[in-house]
């Protein structure tokens, strides 16, 4: 017959399942992020194609006041004497094509500075909500998850000292990938109740992974990089990852809206 500690825990593992399906997300699912760096590539490829453009603009007007220039040039002593009038007449026509021309490539230049400005200004926006929300550059579990909303939630089970949980449970089947959600540093280590933990430092904090059933590349390692594996390692009752933020290495900060951000 089960013992009561074990139903408790098959109980908690149960709820925990029912709370996370709530907030499945399937990994093909398109992230608030990915629209945002989606974004900022089309503004980055319009601006390009803007300035091409005039580019190409600037050297056919230019080309067409040399041209013109040119052929005012060879008019002299080819009918200035025999039809001034005509010759006069074809000179101003000249002169004009060259100021219009001219003035093509000044109002090109104005009017490509104004959506180059709009859109840079754009840029800079989405880069500031990059800097704000887009702190995982990628979602810390590779495939089908589920985020629970439980960051400081109060943890009571039998034989565990009763604490504040410091971060946000991804659920996942087991031997899914775990990834580095920024460039950083990745370290491995284990204890009694996190199991097989892996923890990865950048520049702006570090977080941590817990019950997972494998390591993966460890060392410096890229944004995207499967660091380990999720699995019920440790005090786990279910398979999932155990992940916390830290930023600039201080104590853990609810970490469910950025991955609400990066992983959907």
């Amino acid at each position: 017959m089960p013992s009561s500690r074990s139903l408790f825990r098959a109980c908690v593992a149960v709820a925990l399942v029912t709370v996370m399906l709530a907030g499945a997300v399937p990994a093909s699912a398109r992230t608030p992020l990915e629209d945002q760096l989606a974004t900022r590539a089309e503004i980055e490829r319009t601006i390009d194609h803007l300035r091409r453009d005039r580019e190409r603009t600037v050297r056919r007007l230019r080309a067409e006041i040399e041209s013109s220039t040119n052929r005012m040039r060879h008019m002299i002593g080819r009918g200035a004497t025999s039809n001034p009038e005509r010759f006069l007449e074809m000179r101003r026509e000249q002169a004009q094509a060259r100021r219009d021309a001219a003035k093509r490539i000044r109002r090109s230049a104005r009017v490509v500075a104004r959506r180059v400005n709009a859109l840079q200004a754009r840029r800079r926006s989405i880069d500031a909500w990059l800097a704000t929300w887009g702190i995982f550059r990628y979602c810390p579990v590779r495939g089908w998850h589920s985020i629970a909303d439980n960051f400081g939630i109060t943890v009571r089970l039998p034989g565990v000292p009763v604490h504040r949980h410091t971060g946000s449970d991804i659920a996942a089947y087991s031997g899914t990938p775990i990834v580095a959600p920024f460039d950083g540093y990745a370290s491995a280590s284990s204890s009694e109740l996190g199991g097989l933990e892996v923890r990865v430092t950048g520049s702006r904090g570090y977080v941590y992974n817990a019950h997972l059933s494998s390591y993966g590349s460890l060392g410096y390692v890229r944004a995207g990089t499967v660091i380990g594996y999720v699995g019920a390692t440790g005090d786990a009752t279910m398979a999932h990852d155990h992940f916390e933020w830290h930023p600039y290495g201080g104590s853990a900060v609810d970490a469910y809206p950025y991955l609400r951000v990066s992983c959907g």
